[in-house]
């Protein structure tokens, strides 16, 4: 499975498509998913997991991301990446 990297495009296209202010915001979502192994984000998803579950707990649980932003900010963040990727498939 090639889902950290699915996770990581996902990040990429939804900074690509907003404003630069949310740069930092991307960059730290997108170092939070290259901290975890590969083997972990499938695991998740092999236990019934979607991507977007999956990408919010590792947004959650990421000190530097919740110390910087807000929980509702950060779920706001996923849902506007995961949105993003059923775009890029019209």
């Amino acid at each position: 499975m090639n889902t950290k990297y699915l996770l990581l495009e996902h990040i990429h296209s939804a900074s690509e498509s907003c404003d630069r202010r949310l740069n930092q915001l991307f960059t730290l979502m997108t170092q939070a998913v290259m901290r975890n192994d590969a083997e972990e984000i499938d695991w998740h998803l092999m236990n019934d997991m979607s991507e977007s579950d999956v990408l919010l707990i590792i947004v959650l649980t990421n000190i530097k991301l919740t110390i910087q932003y807000d929980e509702l900010i950060l779920r706001s963040a996923v849902d506007y990446v995961m949105s993003s990727k059923g775009h890029q498939l019209h």
